[in-house]
Formats: structure tokens, C-alpha cells, sequence
């Protein structure tokens, strides 16, 4: 194969990916990486897209993140099946407690800490190995403090490697996590694909 062969064979690869995981987080964006986000993704940096919507009486922020990790699929995927993990690939989460288990996840009691400001509430997750995608979506029959909020992660693999995709909308309300940390709230919901980065590649240091 020619480099300019590889060049658009992975230009192709990374337009797709682009498109299906835009159209599975609900979010209006273009389809295709700029030249510029190509390289970031293939040089190993985040790329993020914020966005958020209005969906009746909840004021959603997040968007979409990739990142490409040098680590093989399995070895990925069996991080994210290891909820104990999660509070190092999660900003702010201190503890994670898994309370039901379901047929293809569980239910998990999550609590975070951000200074004086907390948050605590339940959120389904469910795995799908086939797909190598966690899904995720507040559970709304337990006490919150969040008033909505859903998301995924999947994996793609990519010559050995594993591109990361991460989508998140939330409605934090307007209590204290919001008047405090408002500005830096997208920074924080996009961050888990470069938290589970450097969890994962030797030499790096994760800060999440």
C-alpha cells in the first residue's frame, strides 16, 4: 500500500468513526476530523468537541472526546470493565460502589468531590463486549443530585492500538457544583478518554 494509499484508508477510518459516535451521542456536529484534529487524534492528544441542548427543563452540557491510546483493545477494555478503576479515570469521582447487578452491566452509586462542592447519585451501566462500548445513563428511580444525564465509550481498534471515544451530556442543576465550577464543567465531562490514557501508557503521569 502507497502512503497515499494508508493516508486515505486512514482518513476514512477516522471520518466513520467521527460519524457514527457524533450520531450516538445526540450531538449536531460535523461528521469529519479537520486536517488539524487528524493529527492531534493520531499523535495521541485529545480531541474535544463541547456541545450541549435544551431537552424540556434540563440545560445539558458535555460533548464528544477521542483519543488514541498505545494499548491493544482487550487490554483497554478490560480497564473499563474494572468499575474499582473508575475514580482514576473520572475527574473529581472519589468513590464508586456498585449496588445492583444487571444482566449485562450494573448500577452503580457514585459520589464526587470537587473542593466544598459534592455530588452523589446511581447511574446504569451496560457492557457490550461485542461492540467493546459502555453505555451509561443516570438512574432516575434513586435519589440525585444530578437532574439528567447519559453518555458512552468505545473502542475502536487501530494498528494494534485503540482510539477512545467518549460522549457525555448532564444537567448538573443549579446548586453548588454548578455556581462553582460552571466554566469548567465541559473541561471535566470530556476528560475520561485522557485520563484512561495515562492510566494506561508506561511513563505517563494521570492527574484525573
Amino acid at each position: 500500500m502507497t502512503a497515499p494509499e494508508r493516508h486515505a484508508r486512514v482518513a476514512a477510518v477516522l471520518t466513520l468513526l467521527a460519524s457514527s459516535l457524533l450520531a450516538a451521542s445526540g450531538l449536531a456536529q460535523s461528521s469529519e476530523f479537520s486536517p488539524a484534529e487528524r493529527r492531534q487524534l493520531l499523535a495521541g492528544e485529545l480531541v474535544r468537541r463541547d456541545g450541549g441542548r435544551t431537552e424540556g427543563r434540563s440545560r445539558l452540557f458535555g460533548g464528544t472526546s477521542w483519543i488514541r491510546v498505545r494499548a491493544p483493545i482487550d487490554r483497554v477494555w478490560r480497564t473499563l470493565r474494572d468499575t474499582r478503576v473508575y475514580p482514576r479515570l473520572i475527574p473529581s469521582l472519589e468513590r464508586v460502589r456498585v449496588v445492583e447487578r444487571t444482566e449485562d452491566g450494573a448500577v452503580l452509586q457514585m459520589h464526587h468531590s470537587m473542593g466544598i462542592a459534592t455530588a452523589d447519585y446511581y447511574t446504569r451501566m451496560s457492557f457490550d463486549d461485542a461492540e467493546h462500548t459502555v453505555r451509561f445513563e443516570l438512574d432516575r428511580s434513586r435519589p440525585s443530585e444530578l437532574r439528567s444525564g447519559r453518555g458512552f465509550m468505545t473502542l475502536t481498534a487501530y494498528r494494534g492500538e485503540t482510539i477512545v471515544a467518549w460522549g457525555m451530556l448532564a444537567d448538573v442543576g443549579a446548586g453548588m457544583i454548578q455556581q462553582l465550577f460552571g466554566p469548567f464543567l465541559n473541561d471535566w465531562m470530556l476528560k475520561p478518554p485522557r485520563c484512561l490514557r495515562d492510566e494506561l501508557e508506561p511513563g505517563r503521569v494521570n492527574e484525573c
